[in-house]
């Protein structure tokens, strides 16, 4: 019995290696190109966020229109906590009846739920 030459088989195998890259390399670079957007979201999130709490101007707006953005063109069911935590930063500065201390804090916290630090800045003494 022959099995055939040594050449074929490894033509073969070639052949077999090419097949299955084909198949899953668009599915790979999806997976890469998932992951990249979330980690760009939560760079630009936890950014947002700590130019809020910095009291930088017009920031609160531009991250209210971030979320708004990002929720609508968000595809991806693990963004939604983080979208969600944004929104929740802005709901707390839309609050009037917490203190500045208060509203500090609890975004502080709800940061480090989505395990995003950012920091307090305390206020220098003239």
């Amino acid at each position: 019995m022959e099995i055939g030459a040594l050449a074929d088989w490894a033509e073969a195998g070639a052949e077999l290696l090419a097949v299955c890259v084909a198949l899953f390399m668009p599915y790979y670079t999806a997976y890469k190109a998932k992951k990249h957007r979330q980690r760009n979201l939560q760079l630009v999130l936890q950014r947002l966020v700590q130019a809020v709490l910095e009291g930088q101007p017009d920031s609160l707006k531009t991250l209210d229109i971030f979320l708004k953005i990002s929720f609508l063109s968000n595809e991806d069911a693990n963004n939604d906590e983080l979208l969600l935590t944004g929104n929740q930063v802005v709901a707390l500065y839309a609050d009037q009846t917490l203190s500045a201390a208060a509203r500090q804090a609890r975004v502080v916290q709800l940061m480090a739920q989505v395990q995003l630090p950012v920091t307090v800045k305390a206020p220098t003494k003239n």
